[in-house]
């Protein structure tokens, strides 16, 4: 009796045991689950406790981000502000707008100076691999701009390998030249007004940019055209996003509620009609 009365103590411990280990494991699974998703959400639960989201931009790029000449203010307007205003008072937080240069922006987001980027940024495989990015907002068409005296030289991507050409530095306007047109000069500069000032004063023949942002230099330059260029079908539509620290789901979720919101209200079409007619303008103003 005594020795079943062992056995069965023996088994109820080790029954207890095995229950025991079971728990852990269930503990330790709800553990690993719940750290991972604050660390998914740390980005997200920062900018909440802050108060602020850090945009980088690049101004110089109108409609995009500009500074509107026609003000007193030095403030940065443009689509891309417009909407990270609405970004951030989705998130119930003010914004923090970073200016710098484009070939920066995606540094200060890996080294999280900056939470988003929001700089009328395409999206492309090899930035993907650095950053992570939110639904597409804009669609545009890479074009080539030039003088109106020049226009019947270029009808063709062949007609532009004996050109100088130029694009804003470290874009996709950049890639489309050097992988594409190869033509005999690429002249790449930090900002779109010094290409058209190129462009203007015959340094440059023409500038490879997407049509959204050439429109008001189209408007306040009269003797500037577009060329009946047609880009490759590859590198021809551009597809604009904002760009976010890799690893942040709940942030580019709430970016992407805004980003349906704004399209299904007409809220992008507005500010694309709203700051192109105010960087006309602003780029008439400048040439006074």
């Amino acid at each position: 009796m005594k020795k079943n009365i062992l056995m069965g103590l023996i088994a109820i411990l080790v029954l207890s045991g095995l229950a025991g280990c079971g728990n852990s494991a269930s503990g330790s699974t709800d553990s690993t689950s719940t750290e991972q998703s604050q660390t998914e959400n740390a980005d997200l639960d920062n900018i909440i406790d802050n108060n602020e989201l850090k945009i980088a931009t690049s101004a110089g790029y109108a409609p995009y981000e500009f500074i509107d000449l026609n003000n007193s203010s030095t403030e940065i307007v443009g689509v891309d502000m417009a909407f990270g205003e609405k970004i951030a008072e989705k998130l119930g937080v003010e914004p923090v707008i970073r200016d710098m240069t484009f070939g920066s922006i995606l540094g200060s987001l890996t080294q999280g100076s900056v939470d988003i980027a929001i700089a009328g940024m395409s999206i492309t495989e090899e930035r993907k691999e650095s950053v992570d990015f939110s639904d597409p907002y804009l669609k545009s068409e890479n074009r080539v701009i030039t003088l109106k005296k020049n226009a019947d030289k270029y009808k063709t991507v062949e007609d532009l390998k004996t050109s100088r050409l130029g694009a804003q530095k470290s874009t996709t306007q950049e890639t489309i030249i050097t992988e594409s047109i190869k033509p005999e000069q690429t002249v790449t500069l930090e900002k779109v007004p010094d290409l058209i000032l190129e462009l203007v004063t015959e340094k440059i023949d023409g500038i490879v940019i997407e049509d959204t942002v050439a429109q008001q230099y189209l408007i306040s330059n009269p003797d500037i055209v577009f060329t009946d260029v047609e880009i490759p079908e590859e590198y021809r539509y551009k597809y604009t996003a904002v760009a976010v620290k890799k690893g942040n789901p709940e942030l580019v979720a709430q970016i992407n509620e805004v980003i349906a919101e704004s399209q299904e209200n007409g809220d992008f079409d507005k500010w694309v009609e709203e700051y192109s007619e105010i960087a006309a303008k602003s780029a008439e103003a400048a040439q006074e």
